[in-house]
Order: structure tokens, then sequence, then C-alpha cells
């Protein structure tokens, strides 16, 4: 009589838990930078009215250097409204550079209690946005 096969050989399923194995050893760190970029885009989200503001005061004849600092000049809400789980302050100068403040919060990583900084340039008639800072380039948001 022919024997049927059973099941697997234990090669097979040592073969299954290498190959998942290594696919979580990938996908756990990749993961991880993902959460905390996304944790870190609330510095884009909280500096949006900012950086708003800051274009219309430009755009109504404001040299960059000489933009208003004040926030009832800007139309903005007070400085102690730009807070969120992740972010400790947004604040800004008259020469229109806006600086995120993140909270110190080890699910920020590398993160922690770092800066996002916007630095304007005039691009013609409007401004263009660039990020720096001290946040690591892979979690900082895009231009």
């Amino acid at each position: 009589m022919k024997k049927l096969q059973q099941g697997f050989t234990l090669i097979e399923l040592m073969i299954v838990v290498a190959i998942i194995g290594i696919l979580a050893a990938i996908a756990v760190p990749a993961y991880q930078d993902y959460t905390i970029k996304s944790r870190v885009s609330e510095a884009a989200s909280l500096s949006g009215g900012v950086r708003t503001a800051m274009d219309v005061a430009f755009s109504e004849g404001y040299a960059i250097g000489s933009i208003p600092t004040t926030a009832a000049s800007l139309n903005l809400s007070n400085s102690g409204s730009y807070k969120s789980k992740y972010v400790t302050s947004v604040g800004y100068n008259a020469s229109g550079i806006i600086t995120v403040t993140l909270q110190t919060d080890k699910s920020l990583g590398l993160a922690s209690g770092k800066s996002v900084v916007y630095s304007p340039i005039p691009q013609g008639g409007n401004l263009q946005w660039v990020v720096k800072g001290k946040v690591p380039t892979k979690y900082r948001p895009k231009n």
C-alpha cells in the first residue's frame, strides 16, 4: 500500500520560520521609522497657520526681516495654542523663520526634544519654505 503524505518536514518548517524572521528584521525598523516620521509631521501641521500668515504678510508688502512678530498683527492665535502631544511650541521671528520644538518623548526616538526650522526664501511674489533643524533628515517633513 502507498503511504499518503502526512504533513510538512522539519526542514520545510525551519525554512518558513527563517523567512519570517528575515522579513521581520527588515520590517520592524522600517515601521519604527515610519511611526516616528508620522509623529514629527505634527510640526508641519502646526506650523501651517504661521507659514500661511507669513506668506500673507509677505504678499502684502512686508519684506523678509520686517515681517510683524506679534500674533495679533499676523492674525494668529496666541502662541500657547500651538501645542500638541508631540509639539511643545511654535515660534517665529521678523525674518520669517519658524521654529517648531518637539516634546521630549521616547516615542519620538532621535527626534525627541529637537526642533524643525522653516526658513523662507522669496520666489517672485511668494515664499518658498526650506526645512532644516536638528531633527534627523529621515524624520523631517518635506519642503
